[in-house]
């Protein structure tokens, strides 16, 4: 288990949009992992559109605040919007193209692995407060943190599993998770966790 802070003055240049906050930043060379591919948060703000693309991996994009546009381009296409009363993420392509347009600041997760196939982009939506999202390979759940909670919040034990507290939290070895921290668990691994905010785990099933 590798907890994992988060650096609220990292920024990375983005095309067409100047310096934008990423304060979460999580790949295989932090984590070792060799399915789940990285989980990145960034902090977004109205202007310029953000323009990206999946490359090789399938991507999910959940919101964590605020609400946001994503046009999807590439064999299949789509128009998405993401708010606190809608849809929540949205799931894209490998070899697929994107441009997010935030309507408000607005906190955006990626999530990537690796996938063997692949389907069009589609859009969810929590229910009953829990959302959901599985692609080919890729697994994402997004809850709020609600008492006792398992770290894995109902992802297989057996994946390997990024966890992120957007409150401040307390493992249930004592460990302080403050705002924003990850914690990588390895196959197996497990822990519980108790705090505020949401939970975001993001998990690959092995090829």
């Amino acid at each position: 288990m590798l907890v994992i802070a988060p650096d609220f003055d990292r920024t990375i240049e983005l095309d067409g949009v100047g310096p934008t906050p990423r304060p979460v930043s999580i790949d295989q060379a932090a984590t070792g992992f060799a399915d789940l591919v990285s989980l990145r948060v960034y902090d977004f703000v109205p202007g310029p559109p953000i323009v990206g693309e999946a490359e090789g991996d399938e991507v999910i994009v959940a919101l964590l605040a605020g609400a946001v546009t994503i046009e999807v381009t590439g064999v299949h296409e789509g128009a998405f919007t993401l708010d606190a009363d809608g849809d929540w993420a949205v799931t894209l392509p490998p070899r697929h193209r994107y441009r997010l347009d935030p309507l408000t600041p607005a906190t955006v997760a990626y999530a990537r692995a690796r996938p063997d196939a692949s389907g069009p982009p589609r859009a969810l939506r929590p229910v009953s407060g829990v959302l959901a999202v599985e692609c080919d390979r890729l697994r994402l759940r997004l809850l709020p943190l609600q008492g006792d909670t398992d770290l894995s919040a109902g992802l297989d034990g057996g994946l390997e599993r990024i966890a992120l507290v957007t409150g401040p939290a307390t493992l249930s070895d004592g460990t302080a998770l403050p705002p924003m921290t990850a914690v990588a668990l390895a196959p197996g691994e497990g822990a519980r966790v108790e705090g505020e905010g949401d939970l975001l785990v993001a998990g690959a099933l092995r090829p």
